[in-house]
């Protein structure tokens, strides 16, 4: 079995430092401020389709994802991991699971980050992110990395938060599960047609971990 796991809202908790951020830069450039509520019902993929709903022009667009990238690289270290991450990882490491993090974060970023959680270490066989700091799509990285690792998809479940992750996991074939408190709400969630779980607990009777 193959678990392939989101990283932001999934595996750490991070709407509020998004937000944060987000308000910070949004008050450098003339943009209104936005909650978390508000945030979850308009968030999706790719990021520039939320920041257009949320009246950025495309124009200021590249500008305020670049100020808004080094916020919250600045700031994520008082971001914590999600409830019952911990204890969720080591049980599919222990039940010999291959678990891998697929996120629309930059790479090198996303390494840097999922070494802040020493909790964490050596339960991933592979940290993926993408090339650039503009979050437009985790599709083609997950193609990638099914052709050269020669995992069966049908072997296979991706964990995540949000529509896109379903869109994903259908991308390749996968079964996809999608849990709650992240960065959309949960009607959202249940539009995909997925399973929609309340907490990763949930699982451990599925898998027989």
């Amino acid at each position: 079995m193959t678990i392939f796991w989101d990283w932001n809202g999934t595996l750490v908790d991070d709407v509020d430092t998004v937000v944060q951020v987000n308000n910070q830069v949004f008050a450098r450039h003339g943009y209104a401020p936005t909650t978390a509520e508000e945030y979850r019902r308009l968030f999706r993929f790719p990021v520039i389709e939320y920041y257009r709903a949320l009246g950025v022009t495309d124009e200021d667009f590249r500008l305020i994802a670049k100020e808004w990238n080094a916020g919250f690289v600045a700031a994520f270290h008082q971001v914590p991991l999600k409830s019952q991450v911990a204890e969720t990882v080591h049980r599919f490491h222990q039940a010999g699971f291959h678990q891998v993090i697929i996120s629309a974060s930059q790479q090198d970023q996303l390494r840097v980050q999922v070494k802040q959680f020493p909790e964490l270490e050596g339960m991933f066989d592979e940290v993926l992110g993408l090339s650039d700091h503009y979050a437009v799509s985790k599709v083609q990285l997950a193609k990638d990395y099914l052709a050269r690792s020669g995992i069966d998809p049908a072997e296979a479940l991706f964990l995540g938060d949000t529509d896109h992750d379903a869109e994903v996991a259908a991308a390749i074939g996968c079964k996809c599960c999608l849990i709650c408190g992240g960065h959309q709400q949960e009607s959202v969630l249940q539009a995909t047609g997925v399973p929609v779980l309340q907490q990763l607990s949930q699982l451990y009777p599925t898998l027989n971990v």
